[in-house]
């Protein structure tokens, strides 16, 4: 990101040599089997294979916590309307010019003020893309900011005290304290998705255009329309609202499954204008069933191949396949619900949070249940790509795993512990060698675990846990669901003790507010700590790593979450005669508009 044509920002200028070398596996990962590609060719027909269980289902950009997923948007209606600001280069963690919709962005007066311009691009039905398509969006998000899911109290749009288009394609926000440049870019503005105003500013379906988002009555009414038609996902291919696009891609069939079909948007403004004819995501229910189809070797051009059947590369690579892992810039987790009406007293207890992460056997499952395609997790910033945001306390476990030191801990906490068997509390209160706040003598220490269905790491990881915790007398239940269900249970109720669906894929700077901290949009655990608050806080308003370092060492101490394995996103199988699609984004967004057969 330049701060203007020839001035990088200042924090990105500290950054840019450090991320420059973040391709590449992740740490510990093995290296991927590579092929050249030889000249393109326009047309074809190219297919993806989505994620099982995770078909994007929500297409109007500015959605709600429980649909905020790369699947939605990096995925999906990226390809229709161009952020402001489009994170990674390849495997870069680094700002795509090409891809984003800004022409500049300018910090001055401290930097709390910000300038921003956009390209001279157009929407689909001809009009520009102007400042009053930012205006619209941000006057939509401020009026209905308890219902975006990249809303964090406190931040954006709270942290903007003003907002003017100054020109045709010209807006200048005025904000309520200077902050990190890097972050506010990449993290807040990054947030930005201009709306085409002129064809979505309308209060009903037969209601004609008109300026209502500029009233927050009137911004509520169109917001409400908005978010209405988006949950009628049988109209996504039909409906006249999303076929406005300024994006490389037009949706034109979308079933109840979740299968996508896309064509070239014939008036996108942008250089990298695509070369397929079409573009189609197609769902799946299970990785068994994604690799049946990937297997036959007739209906996929990208998918991938689940770990437990990597016995099977040699057959793929006679398929026509080339295998290359997906590393994103990101971590997994399973989730501690601290407001959970059974359980909530238990986890909120550190020592009992303690002794889970020690029966997380890590290296066992890279080794056994990823075939060492993943890395180590210990706290709430990647490691991987490699990169220097990481901590070198974060590098290291503090919670190795041992059975025996998840046992002892117990003890010393008033527990009776029975291996395979359940343990008691025998004594209850708050005080040194007590079970803790709410914890009745008797109490068995017993959760359940809520994780995605139709993944077989997860399952295994899962019953791992589970044996593990058996032997230090935790009655762990497990049950799963698909994930599009996971994430609504926890995003919607507290009858879950622990969630897993999968993990966080950050912006360049993985500074936590939304994920862990106290009312984040993605804080779905509900994990409050003054502390972490404070440190998160911090961490927004320096341009210095130390801020960051501070925040994530003392998480990693904490557990807010249970950390697991992050596994390579998916060991994509990519047919030889189509290119492009390699080096994968680092933050999961799809980019088929750089896609091209070499024959077809």
């Amino acid at each position: 990101m330049r701060r203007v044509a020839v001035r990088v920002l200042p924090a990105l200028a500290m950054l840019v040599g450090l991320l420059a070398a973040c391709g590449g596996g992740k740490a510990g990962s093995k290296s991927s089997t590579s092929a050249s590609v030889g000249k393109p060719v326009h047309g074809g027909t190219a297919t993806f294979a989505e994620t099982p269980g995770a078909a994007p289902d929500y297409i109007f950009p500015i959605y709600p916590a429980v649909d905020s997923t790369v699947y939605n948007i990096r995925q999906f209606f990226n390809l229709l309307y161009r952020p402001l600001v489009w994170e990674g280069t390849g495997e870069n963690i680094r700002i795509d010019r090409t891809k984003s919709l800004f022409s500049s962005i300018v910090y001055s007066h401290g930097g709390k003020t910000v300038t921003v311009t956009l390209k001279p691009y157009k929407w689909s039905d001809g009009a520009p893309v102007s400042a009053r398509d930012l205006t619209f969006f941000m006057n939509l998000v401020k009026a209905n900011k308890a219902d975006f899911g990249g809303y964090t109290k406190g931040e954006f749009p709270d942290n903007v005290v003003s907002y003017k288009a100054t020109g045709p394609r010209t807006v200048v926000f005025h904000l309520n304290a200077a902050y990190n440049e890097l972050w506010f870019t990449d993290d807040q503005l990054g947030l930005i998705t201009p709306l085409p105003q002129q064809a979505w500013d309308k209060e009903s379906t037969s209601g004609k255009v008109g300026n209502y988002d500029e009233t927050a009555a009137g911004a509520r009414k169109v917001f409400t329309f908005l978010t209405n038609q988006a949950k009628n996902l049988k109209t996504y291919g039909t409906n006249p609202l999303w076929k406005v696009v300024d994006g490389p891609w037009q949706l034109v069939e979308y079933d109840s499954n979740g299968k996508a079909v896309f064509v070239p948007n014939p008036h996108y403004s942008g250089p990298d204008k695509p070369r397929l004819s079409r573009f189609v995501e197609l769902p799946f229910t299970s990785d068994s069933s994604e690799f049946s189809v990937l297997r036959a070797g007739t209906s996929l051009d990208v998918g991938f191949v689940p770990t437990e059947d990597l016995k099977e590369q040699a057959a793929l690579t006679g398929q026509g396949y080339r295998m290359t892992p997906w590393v994103d810039f990101g971590i997994d987790y399973m989730v501690y619900n601290f407001q959970s009406k059974t359980a909530g007293p238990l986890v909120r207890e550190l020592y009992i949070r303690q002794a889970l992460q020690h029966l997380v056997n890590q290296p066992v499952i890279i080794r056994e249940i990823y075939d060492g395609y993943a890395h180590p997790t210990y706290g709430p910033v990647p490691t991987a790509p490699p990169n220097d945001l990481a901590s070198s306390f974060e590098k290291h476990n503090p919670y190795p795993f041992s059975v025996g030191d998840a046992k002892k801990l117990l003890a010393s906490h008033g527990w009776t512990v029975r291996p395979n068997g359940v343990d008691t509390c025998a004594r209850p209160g708050s005080g040194a060698g007590q079970c803790g706040a709410g914890i009745a003598k008797g109490e068995r220490l017993a959760l359940s675990l809520l994780y995605s269905a139709g993944n077989a790491p997860f399952t295994r990881q899962a019953e791992s846990l589970k044996s593990y915790a058996a032997e230090a007398g935790i009655d762990l239940s497990l049950a799963s669901q698909p994930f599009n269900t996971v994430v609504g249970t926890m995003g919607t109720s507290n009858t879950w003790d622990i969630g897993e669906y999968g993990g966080f894929s950050f912006f360049a700077v993985p500074t936590g507010q939304s994920l862990l901290e106290s009312g984040g949009a993605l804080n779905l655990g509900h994990y409050s700590n003054p502390v972490d608050d404070r440190n998160i806080e911090a961490s927004l308003h320096s341009n210095s790593l130390k801020p960051l370092y501070g925040y994530q060492d003392y998480l990693a101490k904490q557990l807010p979450l249970l950390w697991v394995p992050t596994p390579d996103t998916r060991l994509s199988e990519i047919k030889s005669d189509l290119g492009g699609v390699t080096p994968q984004n680092a933050f999961l967004a799809l980019s088929p508009e750089d896609w091209y057969f070499t024959k077809r």
